[in-house]
């Protein structure tokens, strides 16, 4: 019987560690979720044991993060959009390309509009620029064509940075003790409490990690969006007229299929009228005909 309680002591003790850990970065959500209600050898809950100790651990760990040189810079998401209009929407393209090989950019998705001639009408852009030139792309991408608008955003996301990289320090710690505890577990029950306990643990941390590899993509680099239209249509290319005798070849063709779809057209729309009329008239003229016929005399009889 000391044997188990040792066990369930050792257990209790480790995951008010890891609820210690755990709890600063959701609020509880994942504390509560790696301390379950169970009871140790004194009869008290592990929930109750951790009260105490999570808020000594979360707080030593947020404050070294906080301290992290990494982390005491801005961290800010900053997008743009710009609407650009020229006469010659594909050499306008291939400006926009230029500025941002000049600059380290890259254009991330491209929507291209061609008229029937093939002549581009209309490009939207959105490219990726690094976030320390921000600002000078957005002058750089408004000058290479008439500036229709432009608008600009900047979102400061430090704090969320911060709790981020807080939250996955903690959820590591949490997983090793997790481990550690699965090494010296003797009881069965314990063990799948453990490795329950470590899975969840995994799945937030790699919830966490895909988390931060977001932030990251989008405060190191800008989001510009770019719309480039054509302020005048295009010329419409003159058709050469044909002369002489193929010439009048030509409309006398032309003129055929006119006068022939005409009379078609006539002949279809009088069709059904004259089915009906014949549907109607025909009995109609035979009865008529058949009354209107005289009848022979007979010859006198002789006596």
């Amino acid at each position: 019987m000391s044997r188990r309680r040792l066990t369930a002591a050792s257990l209790a003790a480790g995951l008010l560690l890891l609820a210690g850990c755990g709890s600063g970065g959701s609020a509880g959500g994942s504390g509560a979720g790696a301390a379950p209600a169970a009871q140790d050898a004194g009869g008290a809950t592990l929930n109750e044991l951790g009260n105490t100790g999570n808020a000594k651990d979360s707080a030593a760990m947020a404050a070294s993060v906080a301290k992290d040189p990494s982390v005491q810079r801005r961290s800010v998401i900053s997008t743009g959009h710009i609407a650009l209009v020229s006469d010659d929407v594909a050499g306008v393209r291939s400006r926009l390309d230029a500025v941002l090989a000049r600059i380290g950019g890259h254009v991330a998705d491209e929507d291209t509009t061609t008229d029937d001639q093939g002549t581009v009408t209309r490009s939207h852009l959105v490219v990726r620029v690094p976030s320390g030139r921000f600002d000078g792309a957005m002058t750089s991408l408004a000058g290479v064509a008439s500036l229709r608008g432009s608008s600009r955003k900047a979102e400061d996301v430090t704090t969320q940075v911060i709790d981020v990289k807080a939250r996955i320090q903690a959820e590591r710690a949490g997983v090793r003790r997790l481990r550690d505890l699965v090494g010296h577990t003797a009881s069965l029950p314990a063990l799948l409490e453990v490795e329950r306990a470590l899975t969840q643990r995994q799945g937030e941390l790699e919830s966490l990690m895909q988390q931060r590899a977001f932030l990251h993509d989008r405060t190191s680099l800008a989001t510009i969006t770019v719309d480039v239209t054509r302020s005048t249509p295009a010329p419409t290319p003159p058709q050469a007229s044909a002369g002489g005798f193929v010439g009048g070849l030509h409309h006398g063709w032309h003129a055929l299929v006119a006068v022939v779809v005409a009379l078609l057209s006539a002949i279809g729309a009088l069709l059904p009228f004259a089915v009906a009329g014949a549907i109607v008239g025909v009995p109609a003229w035979l009865l008529v005909r058949r009354v209107r016929r005289p009848r022979r005399l007979r010859p006198p009889v002789e006596s």
